[in-house]
This record gives structure tokens, C-alpha cells and sequence, in this order.
């Protein structure tokens, strides 16, 4: 791969496809939120509300919920917002899928790339080495490899018996 920005030409169809998706996305939305949408259902604490006799009609309310640096946060959402803040929340995570799919795509092109940088240098050794085989044959000379330098042995340690006290 080159240091180059690459041109949508150069993208295979399905990674324009996923910018096309993401730009239009991006364009399109009124707004991105990160965090997940938490529905809570409460009892007011009036005795006389219908909440306080039954679980089915406890006073039901939206948060956005997000955790940064380990420490979670919950933002009321009130209901004349709930619709935006859901859409905004849906529109992030649609981001981040396209991202995520346009990620793959870059990790495959780049296994590519070194796929070809590999099998070119594999080519070139050969090449080389054919050449210097020829020119060693031509001056009365082996083609052996250079034999390995000889590994240092490895220096001993002794452990000391631990004695356990009881």
C-alpha cells in the first residue's frame, strides 16, 4: 500500500458503496449520539397511584446511558425529545456499523498488499539468487550459502532450596 490518498476509483464497489452509505448518512442526520437508549419504570411514591398497587403501570421514563473512562452516565430524556434523541442514537449506530464495514475492508486490502509485497519479494530473491548462482558457476566459485554463526551456550542458574516454616 502507498502513502497516497487513495481515489474512490481505486476502491473495489463495495467500499464506495459503504462511503456513498456513510457520506449520505452523515449528510442526512440531524444529529449523532454515542450511548444506549435505557427505558425505567418507577413508582411515583403516591399511595394512591395506580403505580403503587401494580408493576404494569409504573411511570415509565427514557435515559441516554453512556460510559466513559469507566464511569457511566445517565441523561434524562424528556418526552417531547424522545423520538429525536432515538433517531440520533439509531443514526450513530448505523455510523459505526459503515465504519466498521468500511474497516474490514481496508484490513482485507491491506492482507492483499502484503500478499503481493511478499510473493514480489519471494520473486526478486529467486531472480537474485539464480543471478548469483550464475555468476558463482562462471568464476569457478560455489554457490553455498553462508553457513550460520554458531549459537552461545546458555548461561546456568541454580535455583535455592525454599524451606517453608510452620
Amino acid at each position: 500500500m502507498s502513502d497516497k490518498k487513495t481515489n474512490r476509483f481505486s476502491l473495489s464497489a463495495e467500499e464506495r458503496r459503504l462511503h456513498s452509505r456513510l457520506h449520505q448518512l452523515l449528510s442526512e442526520a440531524g444529529g449523532l449520539l454515542h450511548g444506549s437508549l435505557i427505558e425505567m419504570a418507577r413508582r411515583c411514591g403516591n399511595p394512591r397511584c395506580r403505580c403503587a398497587s401494580n408493576d404494569a403501570h409504573k411511570h415509565r421514563s427514557l435515559y441516554l446511558g453512556q460510559t466513559r473512562g469507566g464511569k457511566t452516565t445517565m441523561e434524562y430524556v424528556p418526552k417531547d425529545q424522545e423520538q429525536t434523541v432515538r433517531r440520533w442514537a439509531a443514526d450513530f449506530q448505523r455510523a459505526r456499523d459503515l465504519l466498521e464495514a468500511i474497516s474490514r475492508q481496508g484490513w482485507r486490502r491491506l492482507g492483499e498488499s502484503k500478499a503481493k509485497a511478499k510473493a514480489a519479494g519471494k520473486a526478486a530473491k529467486k531472480k537474485t539468487a539464480a543471478k548469483s548462482a550464475a555468476v558463482g558457476k562462471a568464476a569457478g566459485k560455489s554457490a553455498a550459502k553462508k553457513a550460520p554463526a554458531p549459537k552461545r551456550p546458555r548461561k546456568k542458574t541454580t535455583r535455592k532450596p525454599t524451606t517453608r516454616s510452620s
